[in-house]
């Protein structure tokens, strides 16, 4: 008799953890549903500014391709340093005046990324606070930001075929 009682009381134990899992798990999808509700409504305010999200993207998608010729360039010039004699790239004094003018440019687009990170911030921001005007000065401000940015590694790619150059001399 014992035996059956504590069965039964097992059941309804197993049972009581099955069920509470399962209100558990309509409960997170429930959540999950309304963060999918948010994330609808985040585009919807964004349709109207589509063009400019597909400028920005193109302009993204060639700064990487401006990154992959930057990063080839920067392997040549790795494989000429190598084959050269020890110290004779840090004596040319054209090289070190590169090495100057890579050095800024790369603070300049550290700055420039730097902007580009907090206008992404500001443009949440109006988003979440559902300001059209901001959302668009927010856009285009990044829009100009990444043109700026591309065109700093167009100039650090030229500076790195004339580095190219110069080693192969």
């Amino acid at each position: 008799m014992k035996r059956v009682i504590m069965l039964a009381a097992a059941l309804c134990f197993g049972i009581g953890i099955f069920a509470g899992a399962l209100a558990a798990h309509a409960q997170g999808a429930n959540s999950e549903q309304t963060h999918h509700r948010h994330r609808d409504h985040m585009w919807k305010q964004l349709a109207p500014y589509k063009d400019k999200l597909h400028e920005i993207n193109q302009l993204k998608a060639e700064y990487y391709g401006l990154k992959k010729d930057a990063l080839l360039k920067k392997d040549t010039l790795l494989q000429l340093h190598s084959g050269n004699q020890p110290g004779s790239w840090h004596k040319n004094p054209k090289m070190k005046q590169y090495h100057q003018s890579m050095k800024k440019l790369h603070m300049e687009m550290k700055s420039l990324k730097d902007k580009e990170k907090a206008e992404k911030k500001n443009l949440k921001a109006a988003l979440k606070a559902k300001d059209k005007a901001k959302i668009s000065s927010h856009l285009d401000q990044k829009l100009l930001i990444q043109k700026q940015i591309n065109q700093k590694l167009a100039e650090r790619n030229k500076l790195l075929d004339t580095m190219i150059k110069e080693m192969k001399k």
